[in-house]
């Protein structure tokens, strides 16, 4: 992994890490998004978890990292991960939350995942991300 000359983080053969970012709260999705367009990723994005299954099922490419709220209606940010590793075994996982204390961040069990709290500046975001994109191609 590399950072190009306009500062973006890149693997060596040149490919943009492609993220799915599960958020359903719209502001904080787009700004997420943004944030991570910003940074050069290519962001494949859902409102549920539903629609992150049927995004990740059409797409055809690696995604790099899933980054999902683990608290939403349906099908939550671990049973997501879950069944998104069951397809796609190298998978790496970010979770936020705003809800520290709920039961379902509490039983995240999941191996090899990072956690930020929201709120979150946006360098702690692309800090995270950066980290766990780089651990899982050391």
């Amino acid at each position: 992994m590399s950072v190009n000359r306009d500062g973006l983080l890149s693997d060596p053969s040149g490919h943009s890490h492609t993220i799915l970012l599960v958020e359903d709260e719209k502001g904080v999705r787009d700004l997420i998004r943004s944030m991570l367009l910003q940074r050069g990723y290519s962001v494949l994005f859902a409102g549920d978890s539903e629609a992150a299954l049927k995004i990740a099922s059409m797409h055809r490419d690696a995604i790099d990292l899933l980054i999902a709220d683990v608290v939403m209606p349906g099908v939550n940010g671990p049973e997501l991960a879950r069944r998104l590793r069951a397809r796609r075994p190298n998978l790496r996982v970010l979770f936020i939350s705003g809800f520290v204390r709920e039961p379902a961040v509490q039983s995240t069990t999941l191996p090899d995942v990072g956690f930020l709290e929201k709120p979150f500046p946006p360098e702690a975001l692309v800090g995270k991300v950066q980290e766990i994109l780089h651990k899982g191609s050391a």
